[in-house]
């Protein structure tokens, strides 16, 4: 049987909202660590026919710049876009039970809702851009080939 080759694939988007307060910790080697809950829903159907919404809730950890900007940008219940990989740990718990736990870990990180400015500048104030100035349509003459 000819060797199956598979890609090394683990990219993760997910969607949601914030589910506590943020809290920047560091490392003992001073390294910046971000973990947080992430509240995903799905609409469904039920039986019969109303919809509704189901939450599931997945762990995220963002290390160093990520870690520092979401902690300025976001607050329990921003709504962010994140970017990443999946990944388990294992650890002990207080009851020195094994437990593993599976993580994403943020590559990137966007919050998807607008936060005004510390320096007061809010959405309105920013001007819209200008309206872009079209091209003259081309003609059969104008084509060089």
């Amino acid at each position: 049987m000819a060797d199956l080759k598979l890609p090394r694939l683990n990219k993760i988007f997910v969607s949601g909202r914030i589910t506590q307060e943020l809290e920047l910790k560091y490392t003992p080697k001073g390294t910046p660590v971000l973990r947080f809950t992430l509240a995903n829903d799905k609409a469904f159907k039920d039986e019969s026919g109303q919809w509704q919404n189901q939450a599931i809730y997945l762990e995220v950890v963002a290390w160093n710049n990520q870690a520092e900007n979401l902690i300025k940008m976001a607050q329990k219940g921003t709504a962010v876009l994140v970017e990443g990989r999946l990944d388990a740990r294992t650890y002990v718990d207080q009851n020195n039970q094994n437990r593993k736990i599976y993580e994403i870990v943020a590559d990137h990180i966007q919050t998807l809702e607008w936060k005004p400015r510390e320096d007061g500048v809010t959405e309105q104030d920013i001007p819209l851009p200008e309206e872009p100035q079209h091209a003259p349509t081309a003609t059969k003459d104008d084509v060089p080939f």
